[in-house]
């Protein structure tokens, strides 16, 4: 089914031979980060103090403009991470996303490819500075969080990373945004296995269908004296669970407040988190306890010229279970130009594992980084 996907948005690009004008777009963004950090007794014998993460990504994309004003266009994105002291989930140390789409401002756009659903790019929350996110936080490349783990050919999430709806992450999927009608525009996705090395299912999962359905809702308002945004999400992972998001973000002279909140459920219809599989492997009970949990953020920004600051709070709660994760962080970033900026955060984290001692971590860091735009 992915290489249906694939091939069919590269065949409807294809197709557009005899469009009027062809277009083409690259870009380029590298970053690298030095941090010291701290981190409970436990840890120090497995972890160094001082991390090195860095990570590249590069985009393209080239398609035509058709004599009706609509726009067709593929794109190939490519991935690639390393030095990481901290083994963790984050996308592992390279992906690539293959995709096309068609965008019409009549009809709305649809999208096929490798891509994240509608309601996680619809949705919005506390605000991000440059490269450094709240959600899906690059602290864990720093300080180790051991109910987000992905190395190897082992996998184990045990809360939500996000407050957006990730479960299927960057899976080949078919996508429809409506066109903004009274500022408000609708999306609908569907995912034929929901598998993805960057999502939350992982490889050890035994369930019997893993499609997903997504549903988004995307709204902003400019009132003037302030500028609002705000997003609703649904899915419903076959199997698996379902879940919902809400955000709400405002802007005013530099100034942004923003925040979100994710909740996942199961029902009697969905398989249950086993503490063994059918081939009597032993699994961590809960390891995809992520399934019945919730997460919230909320954060303030303020940028005025070259110079951006924000605080973030990110925190998860597994509802079967102790486990929870809480992040702090406060990030500065000062662009010299349009091509590099640096960086300067501190952040703190409270990891709560399986209810063992040496589950649990907690720390903070110190971090410096640099960020090359081309």
């Amino acid at each position: 089914m992915k290489k249906s996907i694939l091939c069919t948005a590269f065949c409807v690009v294809c197709s557009a031979a005899n469009a009027s004008e062809p277009t083409y777009d690259y870009g380029a963004v590298a970053t690298g980060f030095y941090g010291y950090s701290e981190y409970a007794d436990s840890y120090r014998s497995r972890y160094k103090h001082y991390h090195t993460p860095v990570a590249a990504e590069i985009t393209t994309s080239a398609g035509y403009d058709l004599d009706n004003g609509d726009e067709l266009r593929i794109g190939l994105d490519a991935q690639i991470a390393g030095g990481k002291e901290v083994e963790d989930y984050n996308h592992g140390e390279w992906g690539e996303n293959l995709y096309a789409s068609y965008n019409s401002e009549d009809y709305g756009e649809i999208t096929l490819g490798q891509v994240y659903n509608a309601a996680y790019q619809m949705a919005v929350g506390a605000p991000s500075v440059g490269v450094w996110r709240v959600n899906n936080s690059p602290l864990t490349d720093l300080i180790a969080n051991p109910n987000w783990q992905r190395h190897s050919r082992t996998a184990s999430y045990r809360t939500l990373n996000s407050t957006y709806l990730n479960t299927d992450a960057d899976a080949p999927k078919v996508s429809y945004v409506t066109p903004v009608f009274y500022n408000t525009k609708a999306a609908f996705s569907y995912t034929p296995d929901s598998y993805s090395q960057a999502g939350l299912i992982n490889k050890h999962s035994r369930y019997d269908n893993r499609s997903s359905y997504a549903l988004g809702l995307y709204n902003d308002w400019d009132l003037n004296y302030m500028e609002i945004e705000s997003s609703l999400g649904y899915a419903y992972n076959r199997k698996n669970n379902q879940e919902a998001s809400v955000g709400l973000s405002l802007y005013r002279k530099g100034w942004t407040l923003g925040g979100s909140y994710r909740q996942s459920w199961m029902t009697s219809r969905d398989y249950a988190m086993n503490e063994r599989d059918n081939d009597f492997v032993y699994r961590p009970e809960y390891y995809d306890g992520y399934r019945e949990g919730h997460a919230f953020n909320v954060g303030l920004s303020y940028e005025i010229g070259p110079f951006k600051t924000g605080i973030a709070y990110f925190a998860a709660y597994a509802d079967k279970t102790d486990n929870e994760d809480k992040i702090f962080s406060w990030s500065n970033r000062f662009a010299f130009n349009k091509y590099a900026a640096v960086y300067l955060i501190g952040a703190l984290a409270e990891y709560k594992g399986n209810g063992r001692k040496e589950d649990n971590n907690r720390g903070g860091a110190a971090i410096v980084g640099l960020e090359l735009t081309y």
